[in-house]
């Protein structure tokens, strides 16, 4: 049986309304103007692409125990919850990266997505854009990783967009402020749903 029938539900796209996420919104921009989203106010983009015990570092994720390749990571916003189900604490984040290189080009929407635990969906339009989509995840002794890997080429450039929930159920509490996880997942699905990839038009 699939261990991703024992991890919590991940919510793919938000319910809520965006303005119901957070009151108010900022607009990010990188990668020379081709990346565009909106993201609370109260979330900080950062570029720090480290990984963890269950998932690669790098401007994406990969889940057959290969590298990600040469690329870019340009932006990943995360927010420490309280888990649904009040043990440890669980991560909600997103993060957003590019490569250039002829080779990950060439094997975009194929490569480091298949593993014992992961399934192809339907293909996805994000910001007017076809990506190839998969669901994926692990999970170890007293952690659990949930994935939704969205994969596109654009303008002859690899776009890799990760969207992650990562539970560790034997971790520290997460701060009394804290939101919670549904909370979290929804500001992280919001700015799923506003991502908007390729030249103005």
């Amino acid at each position: 049986m699939s261990i991703l029938r024992h991890l919590a539900p991940l919510s793919l796209i938000a319910l809520l309304p965006f303005a119901n996420a957070t009151a108010a919104t900022q607009k990010f921009v990188g990668a020379g103007g081709t990346v565009r989203l909106a993201y609370p106010s109260t979330l900080t983009p950062t570029r720090n692409f480290a990984g963890r015990a269950l998932m690669t570092s790098g401007w994406r994720t990969m889940w057959d125990g290969t590298l990600p390749g040469r690329g870019v990571g340009i932006v990943r916003f995360w927010q420490v919850a309280k888990p649904t189900d009040g043990q440890g604490q669980v991560t909600e984040m997103i993060q957003v990266g590019f490569s250039r290189s002829t080779a990950v080009i060439a094997r975009c929407t194929t490569d480091g997505l298949t593993s014992a635990n992961s399934r192809r969906l339907a293909d996805r339009t994000l910001g007017g854009q076809r990506w190839a989509t998969y669901e994926t995840g692990d999970a170890g002794m007293s952690q659990q990783v949930r994935a939704l890997t969205l994969r596109s080429v654009i303008g002859g450039t690899c776009y890799a967009v990760d969207r992650i929930t990562y539970a560790a159920k034997a971790g520290s509490p997460p701060p009394r402020n804290a939101p919670t996880q549904a909370v979290a997942a929804a500001r992280m699905d919001a700015i799923l749903k506003s991502v908007k990839v390729g030249r103005r038009r």
